[in-house]
């Protein structure tokens, strides 16, 4: 039998190599265990996961810083440079119903309405300009006017609406009840925009326009605070006569001269196609309590006309009935019988004459 060349010692430091030895290992019966991961490994593992949660719970910030946006069905976005690099100038205009657009790192985006909008006029609390406007009429009458503004915005010129964010989107307006708001601060933002911007315009527009028609051209009854009360009942009101023609006018006045003028008040083109829309036209308390009190005399004599009218037709009647008793003097018995009351027997009425009944 051949003696083995290698010795004992030899054949161990073979058998922990990472080849033989593991065969053998195995075929001997034993196995080693798996060696455990490394701190560095977990850490790291721990640190991804730590990512993903804070990935998923700051997109629109990390959207933001990696710069992207986009806009909806209802907005336009101007959107202006905002780096640590880069100037603060408008960089773009997204239209609307955009996909996801990159807009560069840190970008400010502002966006303005590109639905139709309006200005109402109104002493309603929810309306833009929260107060009756009060113009006088041709005659010297301050009415109180209500209405509204309607208009497009002009989204589609991207020149218009960079010119219009350098001009107006980067300041603030005074809100109602407190505080400043820009412009592309949602609804709350472009009403106080609206409001500090238009609010002059509308009012002059106004102003101008009323100031060339009567009080009675707006509202019919204002012919009646114009008489007294003995002259009330002459006076007669056909509401239909001029009103609607006269607010028709005043409506299409409104209309040229705001066009006219609201392009000089901003500086740039933005709002487009205005229509006014007059809804009321309220009258001083002193001048309502006039007209109230005419209208109460002119019922007055109304309802007198109607009780002289009814006597003159009763004593038409009456006479016509005397002249039958006079042709017939039996018959005028015969209606006196036939109207006593019931259940009376006798009847007497002067001497010589009695009727008894049955």
């Amino acid at each position: 039998m051949p003696q083995n060349p290698f010795p004992t010692s030899a054949r161990r430091k073979a058998d922990s190599g990472t080849g033989t030895g593991t065969a053998a290992g195995t075929a001997g019966g034993t196995t080693r265990p798996a060696r455990p991961r490394s701190r560095g490994a977990r850490l790291l593992i721990g640190l991804i996961a730590v990512l993903v949660v804070l990935l998923g719970a700051v997109v629109p910030g990390i959207a933001y810083a990696t710069g992207f946006t986009k806009a909806d069905g209802g907005h336009v976005v101007v959107v202006r440079n905002g780096g640590p690099f880069d100037d603060n100038s408008v960089r773009q205009v997204i239209q609307p119903n955009s996909s996801l657009t990159s807009t560069g790192l840190f970008s400010d985006a502002h966006p303005y309405p590109s639905t139709q909008r309006n200005f109402k006029v109104s002493g309603q609390a929810d309306a833009d300009s929260n107060e009756v406007i009060n113009v006088p009429t041709k005659d010297g009458v301050l009415v109180g006017v209500e209405g509204t503004f309607y208009f497009d915005v002009n989204y589609t010129d991207e020149k218009v609406m960079k010119a219009f964010d350098d001009k107006f989107g980067t300041r603030t307006y005074p809100v109602d009840g407190g505080g400043r708001s820009y412009a592309w601060d949602g609804d709350e933002g472009w009403s106080a925009f609206l409001n500090f911007t238009l609010g002059n315009l509308v009012q002059n527009v106004l102003r101008q326009e009323i100031g060339n028609v009567e009080c009675a051209d707006l509202v019919a009854s204002c012919s009646l605070a114009a008489n007294s009360s003995a002259q009330a009942a002459a006076v007669v009101v056909d509401p239909n006569a001029t009103g609607n023609q006269t607010i028709n006018q005043v409506q299409a006045a409104v209309n040229e001269a705001f066009t006219k003028d609201v392009d000089d008040v901003l500086g740039v083109a933005l709002l487009v196609n205005p229509r006014f829309v007059l809804s009321k036209v309220d009258l001083p308390q002193n001048v309502q309590d006039a007209i109230n009190q005419a209208q109460a005399a002119f019922a007055g004599v109304t309802e007198s006309q109607a009780a002289l009218q009814r006597a003159q037709i009763d004593a038409q009647a009456n006479a016509a009935r005397q002249s039958g008793y006079n042709s017939c003097p039996t018959c005028a018995q015969m209606d006196i019988l036939k109207s006593l009351p019931q259940g009376l027997t006798t009847y007497a009425p002067g001497t010589g004459f009695t009727v008894t009944g049955k």
